[in-house]
């Protein structure tokens, strides 16, 4: 994979508070959250077949956590030297042979149900 995407900055405004000490937003918070939750319910069948619910209860902080931090490193990527530096050493970890992102089998259904549903 090639890193020529450098969609950072989306909300051009620095979560740093006056004493340059990283803080999350509430936004970050809730952001985070969804994603989460996205992550959760796209592993649930993975989770059932082999990971307990104690082993559940401990990844899903990490996952919480990870992504919060992504949030907000990216959105303060162009503002804190400590962002962009931890930024671009990710973009560094990513292994080649990983596939572009694409959308949930579970969302794209989802979006195919709520647009026959509006179309009545």
């Amino acid at each position: 994979m090639v890193h020529d995407y450098y969609e950072i900055d989306p909300c051009g405004y620095s979560e740093m508070t006056k004493k340059h000490r990283p803080r999350l937003l509430k936004h970050t918070k809730t952001l985070a959250m969804v994603i989460a939750i996205a992550i959760r319910n796209e592993m649930e069948d993975f989770h059932c077949e082999h990971l307990t619910d104690a082993q559940m209860e401990e990844l899903n902080p990490l996952i919480r956590n990870a992504i919060a931090t992504a949030l907000y490193a990216t959105r303060n990527y162009s503002e804190d030297d400590a962002s962009y530096e931890w930024v671009n050493f990710q973009f560094m970890l990513i292994p080649e042979y990983w596939e572009e992102p694409e959308l949930t089998e579970a969302f794209r259904k989802f979006v195919t149900f709520v647009r026959s549903r509006t179309k009545h």
